[in-house]
């Protein structure tokens, strides 16, 4: 793996870095537990369906945490994952073969490559500008590329997870479709599909639209 830095921990909310880096030590096993475990597997179900073969390609992991789906695209043999997140302490934990790890703030990423996917779950709900993080994604994929985001509605499983993390001292952003639509014409991104993992994820696929 391939160790850099590309922002400051300082750069997020200061409650959301301290939950995530004291997060980063159980994540992995939370992840295998029983109930998670369900959930994400019908997750990454609807995530294969919208991104496609993965083959050989290159892959950009906003927001990546300890690595779930870049260990997924790695088991669907990809060519490498560059995998982003602002907590040092998540990216220490990422897999060591075909990965680049980045420190970095994914509202403001400075690459010099793109991307032909990109994966971007359980990122968009923390960051103070969801706008933002999909305008820097926009710069970082090719004109044919796919990028899947992962997010929680604003229904009541939504609501539930939103009081959740209020213990945590902090809010998180929930979705309706009609104002993440409008979130991606202006970040000029076109939603191409969409599935609904109940009972508190919507999987969108975007494409990147020149005509905005």
């Amino acid at each position: 793996m391939t160790y850099f830095e590309n922002g400051s921990d300082n750069t997020m909310v200061p409650n959301v870095q301290k939950y995530f880096n004291q997060m980063s030590h159980t994540y992995i096993s939370l992840n295998n537990s029983l109930l998670w475990r369900w959930q994400r597997g019908r997750e990454s179900a609807a995530v294969d369906q919208l991104m496609g073969d993965v083959g050989g390609k290159k892959i950009l992991d906003l927001g990546c945490g300890t690595g779930f789906y870049t260990r997924h695209f790695l088991a669907k043999g990809v060519g490498h994952v560059t995998a982003i997140d602002i907590s040092s302490s998540m990216i220490e934990k990422l897999p060591k073969s075909k990965v680049t790890g980045l420190i970095g703030d994914a509202a403001n990423i400075d690459l010099a490559s793109t991307f032909s996917n990109i994966i971007c779950a359980g990122l968009l709900e923390f960051v103070p500008d969801s706008k933002q993080v999909l305008v820097s994604a926009r710069k970082l994929i090719n004109e044919d590329g796919r990028m899947v985001c992962l997010l929680p509605p604003d229904n009541w499983a939504g609501k539930m997870y939103r009081a959740y993390h209020q213990r945590h001292k902090f809010e998180i952003n929930l979705f309706r479709k009609a104002d993440f639509s409008d979130i991606c014409r202006q970040a000029k991104w076109s939603i191409k599909g969409h599935k609904f993992v109940s009972p508190y994820t919507d999987v969108y696929l975007l494409r990147p639209d020149s005509s905005v």
